[in-house]
């Protein structure tokens, strides 16, 4: 069997607060819950408005690890991913287990600090082009935009299309199968080196104001990019960043 690498097929929201954020992402994007047992304990699904899943709820079990966003990437063996992760200079979190008989998987982090979860599928897995409520796109605002590109294009198998974005420096398109994956920049302080995943809407205005009526701090307001969409990024009421694209 062949496994399609270099995409994101899942994300997970960490929090100690799982519900609020249930509620607010149902709220906003029109998210439903699904539960699934697992040999660990129930896992909450999070499903799209057509039904598809797309990511989950995790409930940390260290009231110290910080609320976020974990991305799932898809690779052929989830050991020798993250055997080469520390190669790289990353280090694992949790080494590879099984989950199920869905899949085997591991935690690791970046050089740099960042958190990326290695997923293995028993069977081959796309999560086909994304539509309204599902995610589009993930980011990664990094201390080190060079560091960080020399790290995922070795470990995930990624090429690197570089975009000059003008007074925003020089955007890196990660590619994969032909098509643009994921993005790297360079951050700037005090954005977090972590990876920031967007979610396709119908309108980044209205999302946004709905976002902020539901307890949100927007921390880029809508703005346009020439020939991609219309874009923001907001804070939930946890603190977690998501951001928004009306292509």
């Amino acid at each position: 069997m062949s496994i399609p690498t270099g995409r994101f097929v899942w994300f997970e929201y960490v929090s100690q607060d799982a519900k609020k954020a249930q509620g607010f992402f149902g709220e906003l994007f029109g998210w439903s819950t699904k539960a699934v047992p697992m040999p660990q304990g129930e896992y909450t699904m999070i499903a799209a408005p057509d039904g598809r899943t797309i990511g989950g709820y995790f409930t940390a079990p260290d009231p110290k690890t910080p609320s976020g966003w974990l991305p799932y990437l898809q690779v052929a063996s989830a050991a020798d991913s993250a055997a080469r992760a520390k190669e790289l200079g990353g280090s694992i979190m949790k080494e590879p287990f099984k989950v199920a008989d869905v899949a085997t998987m591991a935690v690791v982090t970046d050089p740099q600090g960042a958190g990326l979860a290695l997923w293995q599928p028993t069977k081959a897995e796309d999560p086909g082009k994304p539509a309204a409520g599902h995610f589009c796109w993930n980011e990664l605002a990094s201390k080190d935009a060079k560091a960080s590109l020399a790290f995922y294009t070795q470990l995930g198998g990624f090429t690197d299309k570089p975009m000059d974005m003008g007074p925003m420096g020089t955007y890196h398109v990660l590619e994969s199968g032909g098509e643009g994956r994921a993005g790297i920049m360079a951050g700037q302080p005090p954005q977090p080196h972590t990876w920031l995943p967007y979610v396709q809407v119908a309108s980044a205005d209205q999302t946004a104001e709905k976002a902020r009526r539901l307890g949100a701090t927007i921390v880029v307001p809508p703005t346009q990019i020439p020939n991609v969409g219309r874009f923001s990024i907001l804070l939930d009421p946890q603190g977690v960043a998501t951001g928004i694209l009306q292509p």
